[in-house]
């Protein structure tokens, strides 16, 4: 067995920044098993089967459920599309919890994969910002208090630009990234293709909840819109992002948090840097675990969800991860004992959660194969 490492973030001089996609990416590899753990000296008839990113079940995070008697049964899984195969592939019986990003809640439950469950039944439930379990236009909130995820860790993509070399108008708009004033090249961008579709989408006007509907002409002028920013910088890492932005190689583009804005003003020593979420709305996230339907253990997948809620496994997540919290109880704690972890929470905008109520949850289009045919033959690589 090879021993997970979480990503811590606390370090001497501060608290680093962690994208989403380092997040999966950085983890997924830390795992070379199909399973953690055997039989829990505290837990004789509680096993629980939990799919996930291996960040989520690491030796760490089963020592603590197995305190209150569950043996968690880790398998990992590297994406949301590696996921919903296993389980589809799976069908009922083969695992309890499955967790995923939050726009792929919808597609679980039209398949019939997960169970709704009333937030209000999980103790503990009222240390969650209300935003999170009442605004039915989050994918997974069904009606008010009725979900298909138990909210976890959220975060926000963002505009940013280099304020010594450009300041775009306001309202600040991700047509931003079209301003002729930008020269060509300049502008980078972050994450892939779908999210480049995405983006171009929303700076055309088209509303949040159709962004991932578009098909036909609607998809193709998306694309063709992206198209008209080649040659646009695509970083592979958040340290190619933050150089190519410092250094002037690009101007603005679009950042997958908006906590790395703060990050490079702390490195450049001045306010270097904004970034911001656009009238539009943005790309964003809120993840959790969510209630597999027909689950073996679903007494024990229910616990699981309520001590994933409590607090020592949300202090362990922030001090690994530093993502906000959907847990208003543990953003609390951490605001009230300042720092950097504070910092990082108002780098992230943790103390304004309503601020969620205007994304775009990344999810998969409602046909993927238009969205990657369209990306190949109109923008190319």
């Amino acid at each position: 067995m090879i021993e997970a490492k979480p990503l811590s973030l606390n370090t001497r001089n501060g608290i680093e920044s962690l994208t989403r996609r380092s997040f999966v990416k950085g983890t997924a590899a830390a795992l070379g098993v199909s399973a953690f753990g055997g039989t829990s000296a505290f837990a004789q008839e509680m096993d629980v089967i939990v799919l996930g990113w291996t960040s989520y079940i690491t030796p760490e995070i089963v020592a603590i459920m197995a305190k209150s008697g569950l043996n968690v049964r880790g398998v990992p899984a590297s994406t949301d599309a590696d996921m919903f195969t296993k389980v589809k592939a799976g069908g009922a019986g083969s695992y309890d919890i499955v967790f995923a990003n939050c726009g792929w809640a919808p597609t679980y439950y039209k398949a019939d994969l997960i169970e709704a469950f009333n937030v209000q039944d999980i103790p503990g439930w009222e240390n969650i910002w209300p935003v999170f379990h009442e605004n039915t236009d989050f994918p997974y909130v069904l009606e008010k208090n009725k979900v298909l995820l138990m909210p976890n860790m959220w975060d926000s993509f963002g505009l940013i630009w280099n304020q010594d070399l450009y300041q775009p108008t306001e309202p600040y708009s991700w047509t931003t990234l079209w301003d002729e004033r930008v020269p060509k090249g300049k502008v980078i961008m972050r994450d892939g293709p779908d999210d480049f579709l995405a983006i171009s989408g929303l700076a055309l006007g088209v509303p949040r909840n159709e962004i991932y509907a578009m098909t036909g002409d609607k998809l193709m002028e998306a694309a063709k819109h992206l198209a008209d920013l080649k040659p646009f910088q695509t970083a592979a890492g958040d340290e190619i992002f933050m150089d190519s932005l410092q250094t002037g190689k690009a101007w603005t583009g679009e950042t997958s948090s908006l906590a790395l804005a703060a990050r490079l003003n702390r490195m450049a020593g001045k306010e270097l840097t904004k970034a911001v979420i656009p009238v539009e709305g943005s790309l964003g996230w809120v993840d959790g675990p969510m209630l597999v339907k027909g689950a073996p253990n679903k007494a024990a997948a229910l616990k699981f969800i309520e001590l994933w809620n409590g607090e020592e496994i949300q202090n362990y997540l922030y001090t690994t991860y530093g993502f906000p919290l959907c847990n208003k109880a543990a953003t609390e704690r951490v605001m009230a004992a300042g720092g950097d972890g504070a910092q990082q929470l108002l780098d992230r905008g943790a103390d304004k959660p309503d601020a969620a109520s205007q994304l775009l949850f990344v999810g998969p289009p409602d046909n993927p194969s238009e969205w990657a045919q369209a990306y190949a033959e109109v923008v190319g690589g």
